[in-house]
């Protein structure tokens, strides 16, 4: 009979760090009540917080709190589960720099999706970030098969299934996580592990498919010279 070994990932310097700050002020909002209401005030995010108090800090310092221990346990995990490896992978400023878009990203997904739905609820925790170090693994082993506690599956479906998760809990309504952050990181993680964020990989692709266009022109023109009236 075989041996199933199991291989965790390494819990870094960076996240190592990350959780003690998290779990600092987590314990700081809850004993100190001019803290907990101050947070409250000024550092979580929303519509109201961000468009009508101009509070634009708020699309970034809401990561930094949590609601309760469990909710603040759960991030932390999957932070390490699943960004022990990156970080290992790369320096400490790209790191940090992730870990912060992320996190914007999903601050203004919550904003976007207030203005949307026309909900004023505020939203805390890193969720956002941690959705997108999910997004960062799932890219970089996209093929590759990986195991989810003892469960094989590839990356793209690791994703499918932390999508599935955020879309079941809200259905259920048990749990008021907000999705909008979730995906918000998710997408940013997504775009810049993958090098789709920058202009010129879109301007590459947008000429691929004028190319692609013309040739199609050209060989419709070549059986059928009078196609031409019809083609735009």
């Amino acid at each position: 009979m075989a041996n199933y070994r199991v291989q965790w990932p390494p819990f870094t310097a960076n996240i190592k760090g990350l959780a003690i700050v998290l779990f600092t002020l987590w314990f700081a909002s809850v004993m100190v009540d001019p803290l907990g209401d101050f947070v409250g005030q000024y550092m979580l995010v929303s519509q109201r917080a961000v468009i009508q108090d101009f509070q634009v800090w708020t699309l970034l310092t809401y990561s930094l709190w949590h609601a309760d221990f469990m909710h603040l346990l759960f991030n932390v995990l999957v932070l390490w589960l699943f960004g022990g490896e990156i970080d290992r992978r790369w320096d400490t400023v790209r790191w940090w720099r992730f870990n912060a878009l992320c996190a914007l990203g999903g601050g203004v997904a919550v904003v976007l999706s207030q203005l949307i739905f026309q909900t004023f609820h505020p939203t805390l925790g890193y969720s956002g970030a941690v959705m997108g170090v999910v997004a960062a693994f799932a890219w970089q082993n996209w093929d590759r098969t990986i195991h989810l506690f003892f469960f094989p599956m590839k990356g793209k479906t690791l994703l499918l299934v932390f999508i599935a998760l955020d879309v079941f809990i809200v259905v259920v309504g048990r749990e008021p996580i907000s999705v909008a952050a979730h995906l918000g990181g998710m997408a940013t993680g997504l775009l810049i592990v993958s090098d789709w964020w920058r202009p010129r990989r879109w301007k590459l692709a947008h000429k691929r498919y004028k190319h692609k266009k013309r040739r199609k022109k050209f060989q419709l023109l070549q059986k059928d010279p009078e196609s031409d009236r019809y083609l735009n």
